[in-house]
């Protein structure tokens, strides 16, 4: 919507903009890679190229980065799946009736310890580790090793 063209490095920083470059004042609204070039069209109708560095589109340099990246992208729906499991199942059971103020912490409790004990069990299937992610070695096969 800016003009900027905005570059995510989903494997290394999930929650930054790796870069940033001002193509227009006008919105982007198409954009075709070939190779190490991208051409970047905005709403004015004009058309900007630019060169991309060999790590945006050489897949030879990191042969295993889409299979991690489908790992992450499965493990944190499980995630997500999980906690709407656990939520609606807390729902369900709905708020007990004449409950005073100590039951209602013991059930919040409970609930919190089944919370990180889904999660747990969920993390433990897909062990990470900086060491891992650095190798670009899926967890599956690091744990054979």
């Amino acid at each position: 919507m800016d003009g900027f063209l905005d570059v995510w490095d989903i494997f290394y920083r999930q929650n930054e903009i790796a870069y940033s470059q001002k193509i227009s004042d006008a919105v982007l609204t198409s954009i075709s890679v070939n190779g190490g070039m991208a051409a970047i069209g905005d709403s004015d109708g004009t058309v900007s190229m630019m060169s991309l560095c060999r790590s945006l589109w050489d897949h030879t340099l990191q042969p295993k980065e889409k299979e991690v990246m489908q790992q992450i992208f499965e493990r944190e729906f499980r995630r997500e799946k999980n906690l709407d499991v656990a939520k609606k199942a807390a729902e369900r059971a709905g708020p007990p009736k004449k409950k005073d103020d100590k039951q209602k912490d013991k059930i919040a409790e409970r609930l919190d310890a089944k919370l990180k004990e889904i999660e747990a069990k969920f993390f433990e299937q897909f062990p990470v580790d900086e060491d891992q992610a650095a190798n670009n070695e899926p967890a599956a096969e690091q744990k054979q090793e």
